[in-house]
């Protein structure tokens, strides 16, 4: 396997290993999310978004969530039913829709970052000392960091 990649064979295995654990993490917590608050992982980090940074326009929270227009529209419309997003238009360009949180959706994010919390300790954090996980962190700075400057067009998380 390594030779396909060109790399060694701990080189290799850290790949494989780090593939491995985002997907299966991803799930466990999209999962859980699903079941105790009927939100995907992709709904909370789009609430979490409007909560720090405000109303925002759909193009924004699309390029943020590293989505389609089409389907942030149809991800906040489900969150509008719910009464958790409200979408209007803006005031200053009336082509533009902003989405805001509401009161409602407020609550339903402050409970489902528990439920969020709980896992990443349980699944992830759980797993590894303190000093592995600062070296971790490190570590994805570093590739945060190169990813960036290499293509700026994603909106990667800032540490």
């Amino acid at each position: 396997m390594s030779e396909l990649f060109g790399v060694d064979g701990v080189e290799a295995g850290a790949w494989l290993h780090f593939q491995f654990v985002a997907t299966v993490l991803h799930e466990i917590i999209n999962r859980g999310l699903v079941e105790s608050h009927r939100l995907t992982l992709t709904d909370v980090r789009l609430l979490g978004h409007l909560r720090h940074h405000g109303p925002s326009q759909m193009g924004a929270l699309a390029a943020m969530l590293m989505v389609t227009p089409s389907r942030v529209t149809q991800q906040t419309q489900r969150l509008e039913r719910r009464d958790l997003v409200r979408r209007t238009v803006s005031s200053n360009d009336g082509r533009k829709v902003l989405a805001s949180i509401t009161r409602t959706g407020v609550a339903q994010l402050a409970a489902a970052m528990e439920t969020y919390a709980k896992l990443v300790r349980t699944h992830f954090l759980g797993q590894l000392s303190r000093s592995q996980t600062i070296a971790l962190g490190d570590g994805c700075r570093r590739i945060s960091a190169a990813l960036q400057a290499a293509e700026p067009s994603p909106r990667l998380p800032r540490a």
